[in-house]
């Protein structure tokens, strides 16, 4: 008479189908927690990132206008101005900020910098850091003003300091948990810092 060896009994053993079941709950309710936790975390690193690269950018423009003795006026789209509504009103960085994709009157409109002798520039001024980067297609922006003049070494006879709205193009967004709104702060005394928008400040 032969005799079943458990050991080997239990190792062909295969799972039962309640097993299965058991598991793939458990992987289907770890998925719904986490895949929306993982996107959560990449838009807020395409927020970041694109604040940081307009704040370099903001950063490298007064620097070189200190250097070179210029003042720059930056010119915005009546329809992109406001900081009061932040749920419309926001355009992708290309229409607004970035500036490599257009000819030179083009880049006039948007940013025009001269000193007592000429408004041409090679290279030409820029507003942010890298342009078309995958950060710049995951964001959209806005401006508290439409037109602010940054004269060396980088302060403004405006008034009103310059902010820079940054939200996620992301149509997604937990209304229980809304996605922050990042910002960009250019001072008439020419500081500049990043932040997030609340309250209608412009938070460190």
């Amino acid at each position: 008479m032969n005799r079943i060896d458990p050991l080997n009994q239990l190792r062909f053993r295969g799972f039962t189908l309640l097993e299965l079941l058991v598991v793939i709950s458990i992987v289907l309710v770890g998925s719904s927690w986490v895949i929306p936790q993982y996107r959560r975390q990449l838009i807020l690193s395409h927020l970041d990132r694109y604040s940081q690269q307009i704040e370099s950018g903001l950063f490298s423009l007064r620097s070189r206008q200190s250097a070179e003795g210029t003042s720059c006026e930056i010119s915005i789209n009546p329809s992109l101005v406001g900081t009061d509504n932040t749920t419309s009103g926001f355009a992708n960085p290309s229409e607004v900020l970035e500036l490599n994709h257009l000819d030179s009157k083009e880049r006039k409109e948007r940013l025009n910098c001269c000193d007592a002798t000429s408004c041409s520039w090679d290279p030409p001024y820029r507003l942010i850091s890298q342009e078309g980067s995958r950060s710049s297609k995951e964001v959209e922006v806005k401006f508290s003003q439409e037109k602010y003049l940054i004269s060396p070494p980088g302060m403004s006879t405006d008034s009103n300091p310059l902010i820079i709205l940054v939200k996620a193009s992301s149509k997604n967004d937990d209304p229980l948990r809304p996605l922050p709104i990042r910002c960009i702060k250019l001072s008439t005394a020419g500081h500049l810092h990043r932040g997030t928008w609340e309250k209608s400040q412009c938070r460190r």
